[in-house]
């Protein structure tokens, strides 16, 4: 559906879609009229030409600003498709790493910060010193939201939690694996599954409130369970608990890696499904170059096998 319903394209000023993007964003025509650069009264008069164009009064005075309407809120992402396509038209064709000067904004969970962005930061600052990185906690609940509205770029996390119709692409497969402190009195250089279910445990539990995890699920289908005594709310933590006290953890393999001198790693003695990370992105930058570049950086990094 085409965004202007009532108008002859070629009779509509296209920087009125920049200001309606702006205004959608900000929720007010003072700020809207200062990241335009415009005066107040300018950014007032260029709503009201698109109140006409769209036959809409697209927003409605509220004490807290300007509350877009029904119409408005359908306008967010195809004006943001429009714009960004417009974008892609007058930027050059090929994208120069070294030269760039960007931002991309990603929501990640604490695991792909670690396993993900770490070391494409480290190869990023290398290549492209001039992009930043704005990162973000993963929330599931917003995440549709935040990339059809712009405020994020990517966002890596699990299939689970991924937007429906966004894009994506596999980054790797993780695995879990047994980690304790080297010294731990009762763990060996092997383990049997009577060994991890006689070991306290300690988990990882996104609301800190639970004390089930993939291994419980395994377990029980064995007719099996094991204690756990911890849950923390990330993963980040888990390798300090474990160096702190004789606990033992499922743990994703590519979490345990810059631990390997002071922890002991074991394979987990039963079968326990591992899961996948991926990046995710709205279609309106699948064919940015800059985008482009980054996602192939980043999957090239962080896909490559832990040591």
């Amino acid at each position: 559906m085409s965004i202007i319903a009532n108008a002859n394209i070629r009779s509509v000023d296209l920087n009125l879609l920049v200001a309606l993007d702006v205004l959608l964003d900000e929720r007010s025509v003072t700020r809207a009229a200062e990241r335009l650069s415009y005066s107040q009264p300018a950014v007032s008069g260029m709503l009201k030409r698109l109140r006409a164009v769209f036959g809409d009064p697209l927003f409605v005075r509220t004490r807290r600003g300007l509350l877009p309407t029904p119409r408005a809120l359908e306008l967010i992402g195809p004006v943001k498709s429009a714009l960004a396509e417009l974008n892609a038209v007058f930027s050059p064709a090929a994208f120069d790493p070294a030269r760039a000067n960007t931002v991309f904004s990603i929501a990640a969970t604490d695991y792909a910060q670690h396993a993900i962005l770490a070391p494409t930061v480290e190869a990023m600052r290398f290549e492209a010193p001039g992009i930043r990185l704005a990162i973000s906690p993963a929330d599931a609940k917003t995440m549709a939201e935040q990339l059809e509205t712009q405020e994020i770029d990517f966002a890596i996390t699990i299939p689970e939690m991924a937007p429906p119709h966004a894009l994506s692409r596999e980054i790797f497969q993780e695995r879990y694996v047994c980690a304790v402190r080297k010294d731990h009195p009762d763990v060996g250089d092997a383990m049997t599954i009577d060994q991890f279910c006689a070991f306290d445990h300690i988990l990882v539990s996104p609301g800190g409130n639970s004390f089930q995890g993939p291994a419980d699920t395994a377990l029980e289908a064995m007719g099996r369970r094991r204690r756990v005594v911890m849950s923390v709310p990330n993963f980040l933590i888990l390798p300090k608990m474990l160096l702190a006290e004789n606990l033992m953890a499922l743990i994703p393999e590519r979490l345990i890696m810059d631990y390997r001198d002071r922890l002991k790693v074991l394979p987990v003695p039963f079968a326990v499904p591992g899961f996948s990370m991926i990046a995710v992105w709205h279609e309106r930058t699948q064919q940015n170059p800059a985008h482009r570049w980054f996602r192939e950086l980043m999957i090239k990094k962080a896909s490559a096998a832990p040591a």
